[in-house]
């Protein structure tokens, strides 16, 4: 029953609180990152005057779990997939002397009563209101969260709610006539605990369950440890998340599920949808904005989050080798700094599972939702202590194969008959050994040479090929890169072709890149060969040759059928023609000088770089540096259709699709002709990216993007990027074939790439090139067998020499849910999710993007719980220990300006933003969707390592300095308490509001912070492969808020967007109403 409320004087009435919620909604300001910068890259969007701008992070529902959750029937209706949490009771004003944090103390010193001891529950419960007299919760060793001052007397309290000192638990029990308690037994289990997931030790009043056999893993991956079976009449409390775990399980034993609180005496159970109140009489409704201020705020300590996760993995993994030779072995995280191991089973670096067990039949996946894919990067980054694939030289007969299936030999297949025939594991067929491959056996059945040939003995090695796998059965020369430059007037006045022109000369072409696999292509030079064109609305080529003493430029004004004028000349190597070359290039920028042409091609412009390839038959790489829309009459012609008003409706998808096919089209005859294009963007207005990224997109190219450049702020970001693009390209021409053991196939492919049939075309591979296989089953597979994965990538190296690298996986097979969710890989499953929510983009609306993906989380909770857990109460969450991060990772997914976007990002940042997400690897995913916040003030103190810390922003201090980085951008938060010496050594001013953020930059002095923040962006760098933009942003100002929209724990400025603690409240909404 709801009190009657009476209005206080002071209270703000009806239309008030109309008018002050009208000011609330007002749009947010543009991003400033997409302005034009007469005074910066960034502009400072206009403000309402009746109001401040609101970060939407501080805005939340009330916090208390025991509160909300269990006011959320079991009984409800069942609830759409996207919320609005914005629609919520008013709240009350509780009488300031009697709370601190929303509830009054209970005195110190009180235990709860011994738990019966046939109860066996882990979840808190409370008797019925009218006969309960509440006790406080016991001390679990935690600063008091009031003052002495605020505590009640003993009598007080058998009225009052108690105030836990100790975060509230992730569990949701249901209220039972009996006194408070917990038992410590826990659920069965029959797989093993997920490996890179530790487990405290106990404590001094803990308790310590016994070994048992798993069925789940712990709830909600809050691991409560006990040193020993409650006795009757004792209790125990159990440690809460402060002492996280450092060791993992014993094979075994797990750590039980937590508990829930219970409705508390005094609360009125909400309205369906709503959550439980505080039932204070005679106090009006508190207004949306003061809301915060009486809500009791959860300790976020008590909800699994990366941080703590990645430094247990850490510790366990960091620094130590990972031997790949057990099928299904789960591998350390990515962001783990491990050494592997390469033992028959290729480095997780280069393919990566979603499960490690895969189920014998494919009914346990459909109903889990779970996917089944594998997250390949071919030439992934290596760990410096590994080693690269070794390389094979077969000879004449070439790499020897399955005669069936064709899949390359490895150290799956088992050679019969003394080693004269092999059995493949993919198609299980018998094939002959060649006479010249032949070798015996030993005692146990393996050749004499499995140790001296790396295809019997490691995961991953490359062979070289043979006449066979080239085009035209001739063997490939050195590939080639085409620096295509854009000179209209937009190149003239940036400064882009004064900076450009300089940078290439003396930095690139002396520094090509060299193919390290390759003995026979030794040396110091790269054996790469260069060529130049400059456009505008013309073609101008560059004949190059070594015996000319200048260079000779051909222009070529037919647009409609382009040709090459040059048949001898235009691609030449950097030491036979340097002198030609750099003649050309100190030249350039005074030709052009005077250039007063607004329009442009590009169209014609790939098309040249295509025949120049194509007529010297060589593979290679199109550079473009190109400044806007191309506009002039001829092929690849694009019309301005900005509507920003489409993005986050229904229609966006129709803005984000390509305008026509045309650069489609262009990008499959780059493929035919073994041509990748990387694209370098410099707009001061709308380009349709979402068109011009079909050209990369083909090519597996990469784009990069400088809104508004000038050349005195982005022209060192622009070099970086270039050097960057060069140095990580290391194959041409390449074709991706991935094959399988009978019982399962690949059915879906993403990423950016060309599909011919079932194969992969990738006319350019980096370092950081990645795509995601998704994998089904065929018929039901045999329990007691294995799953084989190949995929092997055959390229043109650096050198010209035709390759193949092979990379092997094998992966177990089971029959039980539990043993699929413990051998899940979180990373892996959110680089799928993003790259098919991303995807489906501009095929589908972004209410069904958003629901599907709230289902299917909603459905791999909801299927663990009902099969994977012992009997739980109704009222719990659970979650797996390997997925326990699902939720904030697939909820900053939902938020992401890649996947949702918003008012304040432009089309052609959406459509950029997506791109980028196609390409990511599995790393990237991770750090784009839970940034790294690193406290550089700790720099002055020259410490080696910095610990990140949660993406909230009530972690960050007023006197600190935080670098919050994703791989795309990266901020530099300054509090306003910071001390003036550390403002001082970094930027040359006495205080932090004599500072300019605008046009801030880090000083290059000698001073010990400046050196260390210095160095550890330019690691930062060196890790992603990109100079990564850097915002300087104060407390208050204007630009702090697209820096809180990058803290993903908190609220997005989507107006959809939820916090993470929003997002547990609905998603266990959705699992229960799945369950009933």
């Amino acid at each position: 029953m709801q009190p009657n409320y009476q209005p206080m004087a002071n209270q703000p009435s009806q239309n008030e609180m109309a008018s002050m919620g009208a000011q609330f909604n007002n749009k947010p300001p543009m991003n400033p990152a997409f302005l034009p910068p007469q005074t910066s890259a960034f502009t400072r969007p206009s403000q309402p005057a009746q109001a401040p701008m609101t970060n939407p992070a501080l805005i939340r529902p009330p916090t208390d779990l025991s509160q909300q959750m269990t006011g959320l029937s079991l009984n409800q209706p069942p609830s759409r997939a996207s919320p609005n949490f914005n629609q919520q009771p008013p709240m009350q004003r509780l009488p300031m002397n009697q709370l601190s944090n929303g509830y009054p103390q209970p005195p110190t010193g009180f235990t709860r009563p011994p738990p019966p001891a046939q109860q066996h529950t882990t979840a808190y419960s409370q008797p019925p209101a009218q006969n309960i007299v509440s006790q406080p919760p016991p001390n679990f060793n935690r600063p008091p969260s009031v003052s002495s001052q605020h505590q009640q007397s003993p009598a007080a309290l058998s009225s009052q709610p108690p105030t836990m000192n100790a975060p509230p638990q992730m569990g949701y029990g249901q209220p039972s006539p009996s006194p408070l308690t917990f038992s410590s037994q826990p659920p069965t289990m029959n797989a093993p605990p997920p490996m890179g997931y530790s487990q405290p030790s106990p404590s001094p009043g803990t308790f310590t369950s016994q070994p048992a056999t798993m069925n789940a893993p712990p709830a909600m991956g809050f691991n409560q440890p006990y040193s020993q079976p409650p006795q009757n009449g004792q209790t125990k409390a159990p440690m809460g998340m402060n002492n996280y775990p450092s060791q993992p399980p014993l094979p075994g034993q797990f750590n039980p599920p937590n508990g829930a609180y219970q409705l508390q005496p005094g609360y009125s159970q909400g309205a369906p949808g709503q959550y439980p109140r505080p039932m204070v009489p005679n106090q009006p409704p508190q207004p949306m904005y003061e809301q915060q201020q009486s809500q009791q705020k959860m300790d976020m300590d008590q909800i699994p989050n990366p941080i703590e996760v990645m430094e247990a993995n850490e510790s366990k993994f960091g620094g130590r080798n990972f031997e790949t030779n057990e099928a299904g072995k789960m591998p350390p995280l990515t962001t783990t700094n491990f050494i592997c191991k390469d033992m028959g089973n290729c480095n997780p670096r280069f393919i990566r599972s979603s499960i490690y067990s895969v189920p014998a039949n494919s009914d346990l996946l459909k109903q889990s939702k779970l996917p089944l894919v594998l997250s390949l990067s071919p030439f992934a980054e290596l760990n410096e202590e590994e080693n690269d694939p070794p390389v094979s030289d077969m000879g004449q007969i070439g790499p020897v194969r399955c005669k069936r299936c064709k899949a390359y030999m490895c150290p799956f297949m088992q050679f019969l008959d003394g080693g004269k025939k092999f059995q493949c594991p993919f198609c299980e067929d018998i094939t002959q050994v060649p006479q010249e491959y032949f070798n015996h056996l030993d005692h146990m059945g393996k050749r004499v040479d499995t140790y001296e040939r790396a295809e019997f003995c490691c995961g991953s090695y490359e062979f070289t090929a043979t006449k066979d796998y080239c085009r035209n059965q001739t063997l490939p020369q050195t590939p080639a890169f085409v620096f295509m430059i854009d000179v209209s007037i937009n190149s003239i006045r940036s400064g882009l072709l004064h900076m450009l022109c300089p940078y290439i000369k003396e930095v690139i072409l002396p520094n090509l890149p060299r193919d390290l696999l390759n003995p026979a292509a030794g040396g110091v030079q790269s054996d790469v060969k260069v060529g130049f064109v400059t456009y505008d609305k013309e073609l101008h080529f560059y004949n190059l040759k070594s015996s000319l003493a200048a260079p000779q430029m051909m222009i070529v004004s037919d647009v409609e059928e382009v040709f090459v004028p040059i048949s001898d000349g235009f691609l030449v190597g950097y030491n036979e023609s340097r002198s030609v070359i750099e003649n050309l290039l100190d030249s350039l920028p005074s030709m052009f000088q005077e250039n007063k042409e607004t329009e442009i091609l590009l169209g014609p412009v790939v098309e040249a770089g295509i025949e120049a390839l194509k007529s010297t038959n060589l593979a290679g790489k199109l550079f473009l540096f190109h400044t806007n829309l191309p506009n002039c009459l001829g092929p690849g012609q694009l019309k301005m259709r900005d509507d920003k008003k489409l993005l986050g409706t229904d229609k966006e998808k129709t803005l984000l699709s390509p305008q026509n096919d045309y650069y489609a089209q262009l990008g499959k005859k780059c493929v035919e002709n073994g041509c990748s294009v990387d694209l370098f963007l410099m707009p001061n207005q709308y380009c349709d990216l979402a068109t011009l990224s079909d050209l990369t997109r083909k090519t597996s190219g990469q784009i990069y993007k400088y809104d508004f450049f000038m050349a005195d702020t982005h022209g060192q970001r622009l070099c970086d990027d270039l050097k960057y693009a060069i140095e990580k390209t290391v194959a041409f021409d390449a074709v991706m074939k991935v094959r399988t053991s009978t019982g399962i196939r690949p059915v879906d492919y993403l990423g950016n790439f060309s599909m011919y049939g079932n194969d992969i075309e990738l006319a350019g591979v980096n370092k950081q090139t990645s795509l995601a296989v998704e994998l089904k089953h065929d018929d039901k597979l045999n329990e007691n067998g294995k799953i084989y994965i190949q995929a092997a990538l055959l390229y043109t190296s650096l050198s010209g020499q035709r390759r193949i690298r092979v990379h092997n996986l094998s992966l177990t097979v089971c029959n039980q849910y539990s043993q699929v969710y413990s051998s899940c890989e979180l990373d892996s499953i959110i680089n799928y999710m993003a790259k098919l929510a991303c995807r489906s983009i501009t095929i589908s609306t972004p209410n069904s993007i958003r629901d599907n993906l709230i289902n299917q989380v909603a459905y791999i909770l909801a299927t663990y719980r009902k099969h994977c857990t012992n009997s739980p109460a109704k009222g719990q969450f659970i979650l797996p220990e390997t997925l326990k991060l699902l939720p904030v990772f697939s909820n900053s997914l939902l938020k992401s300006d890649a996947i949702s976007g918003s008012q304040t990002v432009t089309t052609d940042e959406r459509a950029y933003l997506m791109y980028r997400l196609m390409s990511m690897d599995v790393k990237s995913t991770y750090y784009y969707f839970y940034p790294r916040v690193l406290p550089v003030h700790n720099l002055e103190s020259n410490e080696e390592s910095l610990n990140p810390i949660r993406c909230i922003y009530e972690r960050l201090k007023e006197d600190g300095i935080y670098l919050l980085e994703n791989g795309l951008v990266m901020y530099l938060w300054i509090g306003p308490n910071v001390q003036p010496n550390l403002i001082q050594n970094l930027f040359g001013v006495s205080a932090v509001q004599q500072l300019n953020v605008e046009k801030a930059k880090i000083l290059e002095i000698d001073t010990q912070i400046s050196v260390n923040l210095r160095s550890l962006i330019n690691k930062i760098n060196q890790e992603r492969k990109s100079n990564l933009k850097l915002t300087v942003v104060r407390k208050g100002d204007t630009l702090e808020y697209f820096f809180k929209n990058m803290l993903v724990e908190d609220k997005g400025i989507s107006q959809n967007s939820l916090s993470y603690v929003e997002y547990l409240y609905h998603l266990h909404r959705e699992i229960k109403n799945i369950l009933n």
